[in-house]
């Protein structure tokens, strides 16, 4: 009697082994080429783009090219013509290190995104469309 439970517990767990070995792996997610060629915005899309130590009254204030580490810098944006949504495409030396996807409200709007920065470096932040068209930037060093 042992004998033939312990097979039958050995062929249901195989089972169960056999069964989980047949799930098909999750799809991987396609990583963005850097090198592929980037949608153009549509004419009459643009952003203003500015950056400072803050934003008040829909306005940017502290605007300034340079930073001292440690400081919050503000990215503001005045966005015209674009529906739905905006990136804004935080770059240091180049390279991209944080998105912020904000809304957009109306035909005319400004929005804005903001990091605090510990260390030197170059940044440039890059307002895109929805679908990753540029339409503005700014840039600004941090020391």
């Amino acid at each position: 009697m042992k004998t033939i439970c312990l097979a039958l517990s050995l062929f249901a767990f195989s089972g169960i082994a056999l069964a989980e070995e047949a799930k098909p792996a999750p799809p991987v997610a396609a990583q963005p080429n850097p090198d592929a060629p980037r949608p153009a915005p549509p004419s009459d899309v643009t952003a203003e783009v500015k950056a400072g130590t803050g934003v008040e009254k829909r306005e940017v204030v502290g605007e300034a090219a340079t930073f001292p580490a440690g400081t919050t810098v503000w990215v503001w944006s005045r966005v015209t013509g674009a529906e739905g949504s905006v990136k804004h495409v935080w770059k240091r030396d180049g390279k991209a290190v944080w998105t912020a996807t904000l809304n957009v409200g109306s035909k005319k709007w400004s929005t804005q995104s903001r990091r605090t920065i510990p260390k030197a470096g170059s940044w440039e932040v890059e307002v895109q469309t929805a679908d990753g068209a540029p339409i503005g930037t700014v840039s600004f060093a941090v020391q």
